[in-house]
């Protein structure tokens, strides 16, 4: 009872803990967040469609619920560090100040605007109706972005501040049907919380706009939407799994504030604060895993998702007080991942996995921007699983991701349509990666 206890406890916590979990730089392509189960993680998300042994397969395919064999509950955490580093291609500005000339935009390369983040989950399962049927309960962040560089970095006026969080709860059904299938699906109740902030430039003065004499415009909204997902799983051969899952692209309509404060002279008139909303079109996501057993202690494990990326099209900022739109065009394309990966069961109470995925980035070269300049990622993972006892486990794995060069070209207007418009052009080259580190407990009960 006291080991019960205990994990009933560290489930409250980390509940307690994902509101206030930072937002991360993704690690999937985009914005996804795939660190939502260990194991997975330890094989690069390899064939997790086709269900896991713990309840994190709330996730990933809650059908997989009815491969378990008691009622159970799992506490996770993964430390995830993006490192980035952007070098000024020509970044300049063409204002009245500078007499409608491209002047070179002055500042230093932003720092590394990565830093390590938690990104907690929590998941419980219980069957019911003699086993057949299943009922769970997953909390997950399964969109997130967190980037901030320097204020007075060349790129200020493209983005300073770059923030998602999401929080995704998660009540789940599965049911049996016999040897071979299994059905399952979840509500998403998923709350989103997004802040932007960016330099407005004094186009007026002199020579050229300087970090000393900028202004900022912060957006800070939230708001909550609710969706669904859905989950297939077959056992056709003994030793082989096919799963196949979809989770639906929500749409979460943020509300909030909009802040333009810091402008002096003729612009001093921009600032205030205004009740502003913005759209934010998450992807519909489709993912296929296949599992089959080699011999009775390994198993490989193979899988492809589909991301509906095009959803992400624009953001557009639009204020009540009945002010022109703010639109930030971001352009994102339909995306596939590929990975494989396997487990190998060292004895009774060890087993040891690792894995491979290919995750393309939604980003185009028209688009891309420093909010997210991101690139193809190569994810090379290992992990590890020990059982305490028939009851206690924990898991761990780690995760490198190699990131293609990111290049960012974007011209973007200040002021339009006034005497104080002015075009500032950023071109810059990222060169980033990311590391992640996890660990999770499971208690059967």
């Amino acid at each position: 009872m006291r080991v019960q206890d205990g994990c009933l406890r560290a489930a409250f916590v980390a509940l307690c803990l994902l509101p206030f979990a930072a937002p991360l730089s993704a690690l999937a392509g985009g914005f996804y967040i795939p660190q939502q189960d260990v194991q997975g993680i330890g094989r690069a998300f390899a064939g997790d469609a086709a269900g896991l042994d713990d309840p994190s397969t709330i996730f990933t395919n809650p059908a997989g619920m009815t491969l378990l064999d008691k009622a159970q509950i799992s506490v996770g955490i993964s430390g995830v560090k993006p490192t980035m580093h952007l070098q000024n291609q020509g970044s300049t500005a063409a204002t009245p100040g500078t007499l409608g000339m491209a002047v070179p935009i002055l500042g230093d390369d932003g720092g590394d605007p990565g830093s390590w983040n938690p990104v907690p989950n929590l998941y419980a399962a219980l069957p019911a109706a003699g086993g057949d049927l299943w009922l769970g309960i997953g909390v997950t962040a399964p969109f997130g972005l967190s980037l901030e560089y320097d204020p007075t970095w060349f790129g200020r006026y493209d983005s300073i501040e770059s923030k998602l969080l999401t929080i995704d709860i998660a009540p789940s059904i599965a049911y049996k049907i016999g040897d071979v299938l299994s059905v399952g699906g979840g509500i998403d109740v998923q709350y989103a919380d997004a802040t932007l902030s960016n330099a407005l430039p004094n186009t007026l003065l002199p020579g050229g706009p300087s970090a000393a004499t900028d202004g900022l415009a912060t957006i800070k909204e939230s708001s909550w939407a609710v969706g669904f997902n859905l989950g297939l799983l077959l056992r056709p051969l003994p030793g082989t799994r096919l799963g196949l899952t979809y989770r639906y692209g929500i749409t979460q309509g943020l509300q909030g504030d909009t802040t333009i404060s810091g402008l002096t002279g003729p612009l001093a008139g921009q600032n205030g604060v205004f009740s502003s909303s913005t759209a934010l079109n998450l992807p519909s996501i489709v993912s296929f895993g296949l599992a089959q057993a080699i011999t009775p202690d390994l198993t490989m494990r193979a899988g492809v998702q589909w991301f509906g990326w095009n959803s992400f099209n624009e953001l557009r900022v639009q204020f009540a007080d009945g002010r022109p739109d703010t639109v930030i065009p971001e352009g994102y394309r339909n995306t596939w991942t590929a990975n494989i990966g396997a487990d190998y069961r060292w004895n009774d109470d060890l087993t040891l996995r690792a894995g491979f995925q290919f995750d393309e980035t939604p980003t185009v070269d028209a688009f891309r921007s420093t909010g997210l300049p991101d690139g193809n990622r190569y994810w090379i993972a290992i992990g590890a699983s020990y059982s305490f006892s028939g009851r206690a486990s924990i898991d761990a794995a780690y995760a490198h991701a190699f990131f293609t060069d990111g290049a960012v070209d974007l011209g973007r207007t200040f002021y339009a349509g006034t005497p104080a418009q002015g075009t500032f052009v950023t071109k810059a080259v990222a060169a980033s990666s990311a590391d992640s580190v996890s660990l999770s407990f499971r208690y059967r009960f």
